[in-house]
């Protein structure tokens, strides 16, 4: 999905639809008509909230958005490699919101979103639903989602994040992500309460096309929030990583 202000330097957040929604009333767009977009994307890496989700390996992604002039959005991704000569799917990935403005450079929007993870990506079949609430500006995003399933379906989660980016040249971009993950209620022993993440990206818009080079990580003190029995070894790994993406959008 193309943001008309900036573009993010990945697609590794699959809620991006959000708060581009949220954006485009901020001013970076103003869309007349309801707007369809699909974006095809290729990245060395496919890292969310700090892990790898891919074993380190390329993936492809299709995503399909639409914003609707009356704040409405709703959109979804598929991403995928190959493994062994094999097509894998690894993770698929839906959001339905609501944006709207509040001041001419203020809106805030919220929605629901649900994401599913391939036995590739995590040595089993999981999943998650979470309900979310943003406020945006021009440049800066936060917002607060809250999760009663977050990979199991007792555990409750509350993440907040908060994003950012700025056109420090003509279609020249940088970004920034710092988010939290908070388990609520009880935990297991291979968990703490409290993870951070973190994401920092440039990108070079040329038309239709898109390129992206992406740092990130997260807090080395922390166990792996995808430490559960029977999940891959390199979710329970820190680690930073670099990723390079390149995006088409039709």
């Amino acid at each position: 999905m193309r943001w008309r202000g900036w573009t993010p330097a990945s697609r590794s957040d699959p809620f991006l639809l959000s708060w581009t929604a949220a954006l485009a009333l901020t001013g970076l767009a103003s869309p007349a008509a309801a707007q369809v977009a699909v974006e095809l994307g290729l990245q060395s890496d496919y890292r969310y909230r700090g892990f790898t989700l891919s074993d380190e390996q390329p993936v492809g992604s299709v995503t399909l958005s639409y914003d609707d002039p009356s704040g409405l959005y709703a959109g979804g991704m598929v991403v995928g490699t190959i493994d062994d000569g094999e097509p894998q799917l690894v993770a698929a990935q839906a959001s339905l919101g609501y944006a709207t403005r509040l001041t001419p450079d203020l809106s805030i929007d919220g929605g629901l979103s649900r994401t599913e993870y391939s036995a590739y990506a995590y040595g089993h079949n999981v999943h998650y639903t979470e309900v979310y609430l943003g406020l945006a500006t021009r440049n800066l995003t936060t917002r607060v989602r809250y999760s009663p399933d977050y990979l199991r379906s007792d555990w409750e989660t509350l993440y907040v994040e908060l994003d950012g980016g700025l056109e420090v040249a003509p279609a020249w971009f940088v970004s920034a992500h710092v988010g939290q993950l908070t388990y609520l209620g009880d935990i297991g022993p291979y968990l703490v309460r409290h993870n951070w993440d973190w994401r920092l990206g440039g990108s070079r818009q040329l038309g239709p096309w898109g390129v992206s080079l992406e740092l990130s990580g997260r807090a080395a003190n922390a166990p792996s929030v995808y430490a559960m029995p029977g999940a891959r070894d390199r979710l329970q790994t820190h680690g930073t990583a670099l990723v390079f993406g390149v995006t088409r959008t039709f």
